[in-house]
């Protein structure tokens, strides 16, 4: 009886001991991926080493290659540092817009070879570039910077003292530039002579009979406010304070006096009366 309870023991003991190693085998199995899970397929791809932004030369030392899955290569990416330069020698590509450090360089964000930074490459194909005139005050006090979107209003004079009016004439339109600047990595304020909009053709020509007919102002607007506010002419009359006439007391009208009549005085000897006598109502 005791040898079979000793072999009964080394049995249980060699069998938890395989247990523990098969379930071992399958965790191990599991976290590498397993070997029923293909590799995933993988691509080399060219990534900004440095911060771009609008208008910088693209060097050799500005770029890296980098492994990127294949399944989510960016359509406009470039496989190699080559294809980014040219040939050697050639001319360089400048950015037109900014990158962050390890973002992928895009064709849609760079120049051809030799190209330029110009305005011109920076605007949607359907869309203008239009540039109104400002100052320190229509201007925001210069906290406008190129990639802000504003609200375009127009003030004018029919007749200085009764017809003065303001209107919102565009609303949510992108800035492109301010002055002769186009970067959008911009951070502090600049007090402005000129701001330069994209718009639609048919804002740039209502933006330009505008400014022949009335004074332009923009209003800053907050970079996640999209959607377009009622808006109503403004008016002299809105700025008046105080209560409105209609609050006010009505004011009593002026009732003419009571008519007095006359006195007729009567003697009777060396007594004298007075009577009093009202006029008859006709």
């Amino acid at each position: 009886m005791r040898n079979r309870a000793f072999m009964m023991l080394g049995f249980a003991l060699v069998l938890g001991v395989s247990s523990v190693a098969l379930v071992r085998n399958l965790l191990e199995g599991k976290g590498a991926g397993g070997p029923s899970d293909p590799p995933l397929p993988v691509t080399t791809i060219v990534v900004a080493r440095t911060a771009l932004t609008f208008g910088n030369r693209i060097n050799r030392e500005h770029l890296q290659e980098v492994t990127w899955p294949q399944a989510s290569v960016p359509p406009g990416a470039f496989g190699t540092i080559e294809e980014v330069l040219g040939v050697s020698g050639g001319e360089d590509r400048v950015v037109l817009k900014s990158m962050e450090p390890s973002e992928p360089i895009l064709a849609s964000k760079v120049s051809g070879l030799g190209g330029r930074a110009t305005l011109s490459t920076i605007i949607a194909a359907d869309m203008r570039a239009v540039t109104i005139r400002v100052n320190d005050v229509n201007g925001v006090a210069g906290f406008v910077l190129p990639g802000d979107h504003v609200d375009v209003m127009i003030t004018r004079e029919l007749d200085r003292d009764t017809h003065a009016t303001t209107d919102v004439l565009l609303q949510n339109v992108k800035v492109l530039g301010i002055d002769q600047e186009a970067s959008d990595r911009k951070d502090k304020p600049q007090v402005a002579r000129a701001v330069t909009l994209e718009v639609t053709p048919d804002q740039a020509q209502r933006i330009t009979l505008a400014q022949q007919v009335g004074t332009l102002g923009l209003a800053l607007r907050n970079h996640t406010d999209a959607i377009a506010a009622q808006v109503r002419t403004i008016t002299l009359s809105d700025l008046k304070s105080g209560p409105s006439p209609q609050a006010q007391p009505p004011i009593a009208p002026i009732r003419p006096a009571a008519d007095p009549g006359f006195s007729v005085r009567i003697l009777r000897g060396t007594v004298a009366t007075n009577h009093q006598v009202t006029r008859e109502a006709r």
